[in-house]
């Protein structure tokens, strides 16, 4: 390309710019301060959706889901151009208006699950595995009865995302809750009023109870239905290598609160 008599003089500029080099955070740091301010805060499930969805699922791809309640992430799921997607879950279809919030499509098959076998998915027939929101109401031995049943299910070189409750994760970040919101990004007086009016307003609005490993239940609506369950980073990773799966990321990260787990099924993988 022909050298413009301006390049020169146009780059000067940035010789002296930015004393000690550009700056604008530390990318590791998911509520890092930047420059950016309040448009500097993706949602989680926004983010969740960018780094475990989008780039695996396309027309090729079968997929399956544990537990989609109404379909949020279902309608991604085919939004991407799914070839299929199997939808298993605990409540029917009609309880949840899965296919009402869904759409009707040819392209969906919803399984009433009544234990954790997974029948009703074609065995060695899954592109991609995703669950959320799920496997942290369930007890590890059943989480660990559906990975064994997903064994069977996927195909070599397919991609899974887990999200599940380890409680130490968990309770890390209620230690301060506070820096986990948009009060980061802001300033001066404009911070300290804000965090003012959300320790008086808005905190003792919200469950920020740490939760016990040795507790019966955790988080359980009036009635004890849907508490939550302890199941470490490190047991689940260990279940899912047991069952022949390669860990490709313990905890993506992609959300403060809980992990979510990142694997793939190889030739080894147990379809037993």
């Amino acid at each position: 390309m022909p050298r413009h008599p301006a390049d020169e003089d146009f780059l000067r500029q940035f010789s002296s710019l930015w004393h000690g080099g550009y700056f604008e955070g530390d990318p590791r740091d998911p509520h890092g301060e930047n420059t950016y301010g309040e448009y500097g805060y993706n949602s989680a499930i926004f983010t969740t959706y960018m780094a475990c969805i989008r780039p695996y699922v396309d027309a090729n791809t079968t997929a399956l889901e544990i537990g989609p309640g109404r379909g949020a992430w279902s309608k991604v799921i085919l939004g991407r151009g799914a070839k299929h997607l199997y939808a298993l879950d605990a409540a029917s279809a009609e309880h949840t208006g899965f296919w009402q919030y869904v759409g009707s499509t040819d392209r969906a098959t919803y399984i009433l699950a009544k234990d954790f076998s997974l029948d009703g998915v074609p065995d060695n027939s899954i592109d991609y595995f995703f669950s959320f929101g799920v496997f942290c109401h369930l007890k590890p031995e059943m989480s660990a009865a559906y990975i064994g049943s997903l064994a069977r299910k996927m195909k070599s070189g397919a991609n899974g995302f887990l999200q599940f409750g380890d409680f130490d994760k968990y309770n890390h970040c209620l230690k301060d809750p506070s820096s986990y919101v948009l009060l980061r990004a802001l300033k001066g007086k404009r911070r300290l009023l804000a965090r003012l009016a959300y320790s008086i307003l808005l905190r003792r609005r919200m469950n920020f109870t740490p939760l016990s490993k040795d507790a019966k239940s955790n988080l359980a609506d009036p009635e004890g239905h849907g508490s939550w369950y302890h199941w470490s980073t490190h047991d689940a990773c260990a279940t899912i290598k047991a069952c022949g799966f390669e860990i490709v990321e313990p905890d993506l990260n992609v959300l403060s609160r809980d992990p979510v787990v990142h694997f793939r099924a190889g030739s080894s993988t147990k379809r037993a």
